[in-house]
């Protein structure tokens, strides 16, 4: 038996929590898949997965096996990557994660130039505000904007977001201007997610440091941050949304900007993955983005961190 073969199965099969799942994956059959875990519970002395009809559960010996065999499969990989720095590992398929509104601004012109230099790589890239699960949907690479992420995640800080709150002048003209967050309880507000989502915006005062945490009335919840701001645009409320994206429509006079004595800090982004296995093609992309992502915000006033992943 291939040990090292059957430790990467075994992987394969508690990250997916399934053996089909697996086999698919490996590009193998269900019952090689089978039996190589068989015989590595043979060769260990221990059980390492309670397998039933619909889910596969492992043991508190498979946890640890699991753990060990993660950092010998990495120390793995980073020595043959070490050995292969050369140009034809530019080349292959990276996939791609980010919230929506970066797709035009920046995700699209580090792409572009990226991908006119590399022309071997293909970038599949899934535009969705919601965090996807990265290793059931085998991402490569995705951009969260967060403060905080799942420990299961390897993440490198590469940049931040700005926020701000914003209204359509015609809907501050019959509702009145805010001036400070609690006046959000009169309003109409566009918060970003769906049911059981927490519906609040956190501020403070740059000047008398005093922090709240508001639990705004939401007229319309969205899981997508373009559909808040066309509804912002066309009067529905005021939106918590991200300054380079409302930028355009505040120039043009579609939006403006309210409570912007009040703001946090901005919100970290990170480029976030599960192993640190990774080829030079999704490295390389990642420094470009490092790169792009850290380069001063646009000029705005600070808004409220949103709960975005």
């Amino acid at each position: 038996m291939d040990r090292l073969k059957a430790l990467e199965i075994f992987k394969t099969v508690a990250d997916k929590r399934s053996f089909v799942k697996a086999a698919e994956a490996l590009n193998l059959s269900n019952p090689v898949v089978s039996r190589s875990v068989r015989e590595l519970e043979a060769v260990l002395g221990v059980r390492l997965m309670q397998r039933t009809t619909r889910r596969v559960a492992l043991t508190a010996e498979g946890l640890d096996v699991l753990e060990r065999a993660r950092r010998l499969l990495d120390s793995y990989a980073e020595l043959t990557a070490a050995s292969s720095q050369s140009a034809s590992d530019m080349a292959g398929a990276i996939r791609l994660t980010a919230p929506s509104y970066f797709g035009v601004l920046p995700l699209a012109p580090v792409l572009s130039g990226f991908m006119a230099e590399h022309p071997r790589v293909q970038v599949e890239l899934l535009l969705t505000d919601e965090p996807l699960d990265l290793v059931a949907q085998s991402i490569d690479l995705a951009v969260r904007v967060a403060d905080e992420l799942p420990g299961s995640l390897i993440a490198r800080r590469a940049g931040e977001v700005r926020f701000g709150v914003y209204g359509a002048p015609h809907y501050l003209r019959s509702r009145g201007l805010p001036r400070q967050p609690s006046d959000l309880a009169q309003h109409a507000c566009l918060v970003h997610g769906v049911r059981g989502r927490s519906r609040a915006w956190r501020f403070s005062h740059p000047v008398t440091q005093q922090a709240i945490e508001i639990d705004v009335p939401a007229t319309l919840q969205a899981s997508d941050t373009h559909a808040l701001l066309a509804a912002a645009r066309h009067g529905s409320g005021l939106a918590l949304l991200p300054a380079a994206l409302a930028e355009p429509a505040l120039q043009q006079g579609e939006l403006q900007q309210v409570l912007g004595a009040w703001g946090p800090a901005p919100v970290g982004v990170h480029l976030a993955y599960c192993s640190r296995r990774q080829p030079l093609r999704v490295r390389r992309l990642m420094e470009r983005f490092a790169e792009a992502f850290d380069a001063p915000p646009p000029a705005a006033l600070p808004g409220p961190v949103p709960a975005l992943a």
